[in-house]
């Protein structure tokens, strides 16, 4: 797969992740990724309650959303901040912008990003704002046959955005977690195409690495108290 990445793309990715290794953020998506997971797949219930897999991300999403601002204050004094726009999470350090993607069931434990689809208002935007600061020099796009972008590369400023691409299998517990680059420029169709332009592993827990949740502390209540 690697060899079909364009190579811009992917050396600034790989410089994105090491800084963000570096810093601990990765280290946090990755603990809270599998943490929420082996939660949820624990209260997962297909046959009584009718849980399907579909509830089973979205509730996954939600929670990591959820558990990710909890603990954003905190990470406030390293100029990390982390929101959520228009319910989107979103981590933000320096000039990089990361966006969080549950990956579909079928896509795990491997995203196939060729049928991958990125869409919605935010992750369009941040798509097109990649298109429009960095013109791809090889790889996957002219591997396909497309036509070259139409803007010239002194005036692409760069790429600003990076997506967090994690999977999660149920039967196993296990997650694995990607970085990839979204992209939407001139390809030569109206409208313009989109493309991931690069993508790295940065995780993939086995089962014995998945961290179980808290334990829930016992109360002791006086035998004297308790009624009949």
């Amino acid at each position: 797969m690697s060899g079909t990445w364009d190579p811009g793309a992917m050396a600034w990715l790989r410089e994105v992740r090491d800084r963000w290794r570096a810093l601990g953020v990765l280290g946090l998506l990755e603990d809270a990724v599998a943490a929420v997971w082996e939660r949820n797949v624990a209260r997962h219930d297909p046959g009584v309650a009718g849980d399907t897999a579909l509830a089973l991300g979205l509730t996954s999403s939600e929670n990591l959303r959820s558990r990710l601002l909890a603990v954003a204050p905190g990470w406030a004094d390293r100029e990390v901040r982390i929101g959520a726009p228009r319910n989107s999470l979103v981590v933000r350090h320096e000039q990089v912008v990361l966006h969080v993607m549950k990956a579909p069931p079928e896509h795990a434990p491997t995203p196939a990003f060729g049928a991958l689809r990125w869409e919605g208002v935010i992750r369009t935007a941040a798509a097109v704002d990649n298109g429009a600061g960095y013109v791809p020099v090889g790889g996957q796009l002219s591997l396909d046959g497309l036509p070259a972008p139409r803007v010239s590369p002194e005036a692409a400023p760069g790429l600003r955005h990076v997506v967090l691409v994690w999977t999660g299998t149920p039967s196993t517990v296990t997650t694995t977690g990607w970085l990839a680059v979204p992209w939407e420029g001139a390809l030569g169709g109206d409208p313009p195409g989109g493309a991931w332009l690069a993508a790295l592993p940065v995780w993939a827990h086995g089962p014995a690495d998945v961290p179980a949740p808290p334990p829930v502390p016992a109360v002791s209540i006086p035998f004297d108290r308790v009624r009949p």
